[in-house]
């Protein structure tokens, strides 16, 4: 009998302390969780979660763009600081009979690469890394439409055409070269299945500056990117830029490139004797500042992307001018010189479907990271935008 007593007191104090510890655990709660994603084509997210003590935890095979972290004994109730970021999100916490779960909303597909948790004072992090893959695409349910369609409208404006050849060196004419790359990118960005893809000529053709404009307005663009090549008669220069609309120049170059872009329409026997004194107007209102933002957002994301995509970046490659192709007050816009006619490097890589391609796919991964931004910033897809008079190049 008293054997038996001493195994049931036994008994009795080893529940009591499973039971304290059960609710010791369930004390802790989670602080915060926060997203990080570094790179541009080889993107790492970082998502570092906060609690007040260190447990054991599990973390899921991700599936389908969502991560599971089953957290044994934390508070479901917790209430942690959220801070987002393009790849994450979204998050929800839920309990669970070991405590309780934080179920992961991601963009892009992820591969889950470390998970650790450190404590120090009683403060732990629970740390994990992933590889940030393709970018997934979104349910009609959980993606804003634009008009018809839900996917992002991007116009592809090859540059020159018909009787304006652009920039002509060893008998390789630019408007080829961004025709060519015009319709290379349009067949990148359509097999992603993210993008619908316009251009304003997929021929041979002379089409006035202001005609590229208004297609790229009355088609309901989200974006407009106008491809061009270069030269110089005088010195070296090579390598890609990207330009962006702005009253004054970046540059004495850039102004320069604006001035003999802009005399395109010439050929066509369009009047450009009277000044473009909408342009200021247009630069002054809060749409034309607002777009501007966006595309100089854009043109820092290509310009990142180009540079591990393809390597051969000018000095300074963002820059601007009054470009009157990139002169929409509400669609970002930007010119993309891909190289130098001059330059026997640049003008053997813009030949090049090898070279031609690694740069698409950049620019491709510039569109996914600026759509994504993009979209944290305005918090839905824009509706195709009405039309504004006299904003068409006229």
């Amino acid at each position: 009998m008293q054997m038996l007593m001493w195994v049931s007191r036994r008994f009795a104090a080893v529940v009591a302390i499973c039971l304290w510890g059960q609710a010791a655990l369930s004390d802790v709660a989670v602080l915060s969780i926060d997203s990080q994603t570094e790179g541009w084509l080889n993107r790492t997210t970082t998502v570092t979660i906060a609690l007040d003590g260190a447990i054991p935890f599990r973390v899921s095979t991700p599936q389908d763009g969502r991560v599971a972290v089953t957290l044994n004994g934390a508070d479901p109730h917790s209430q942690p600081a959220f801070h987002p970021d393009t790849v994450i999100n979204r998050y929800n916490l839920s309990g669970a009979q070991e405590g309780a779960v934080i179920s992961l909303e991601a963009q892009r597909m992820l591969t889950l690469q470390t998970a650790s948790m450190t404590n120090s004072g009683g403060a732990a992090r629970l740390i994990l890394t992933f590889a940030a893959g393709s970018r997934l695409s979104r349910s009609p349910h959980d993606t804003p439409t634009r008009g018809a369609t839900a996917l992002p409208l991007v116009v592809l404006d090859p540059g020159h055409g018909g009787i304006d050849p652009g920039a002509v060196r060893l008998d390789i004419a630019e408007k080829d070269i961004a025709l060519a790359f015009g319709r290379e990118l349009r067949a990148v960005l359509q097999d992603s299945g993210r993008f619908d893809v316009r251009m304003t000529r997929d021929t041979d053709v002379f089409v006035t500056l202001r005609d590229r404009v208004r297609f790229a307005r009355e088609s309901g663009a989200a974006v407009f990117i106008s491809l061009h090549a270069n030269t110089v008669t005088r010195g070296n220069a090579s390598g890609s830029a990207i330009y962006t609309l702005s009253e004054g120049a970046s540059s004495a170059e850039a102004a320069a490139l604006a001035e003999l872009e802009n005399r395109a329409d010439t050929l066509g026997g369009v009047d450009l004797g009277v000044e473009d004194d909408d342009l200021a107007l247009l630069l002054t209102d809060m749409a034309q500042r607002e777009t501007n933002a966006r595309s100089a957002m854009l043109a820092r994301a290509t310009v990142e992307a180009m540079r591990h995509a393809v390597g051969v970046i000018r000095s300074n490659p963002h820059r601007s001018a009054g470009f009157r192709v990139l002169k929409a007050p509400d669609i970002p816009s930007m010119l993309i010189e891909l190289g130098f006619l001059s330059d026997a490097t640049d003008r053997a890589n813009m030949i090049s479907p090898r070279w031609r391609a690694h740069a698409a796919q950049g620019i491709l991964a510039a569109l996914d990271d600026w759509v994504e931004r993009d979209g944290v910033l305005s918090a839905q897809v824009r509706p195709a935008p009405a039309r504004v008079a006299g904003a068409n190049g006229d």
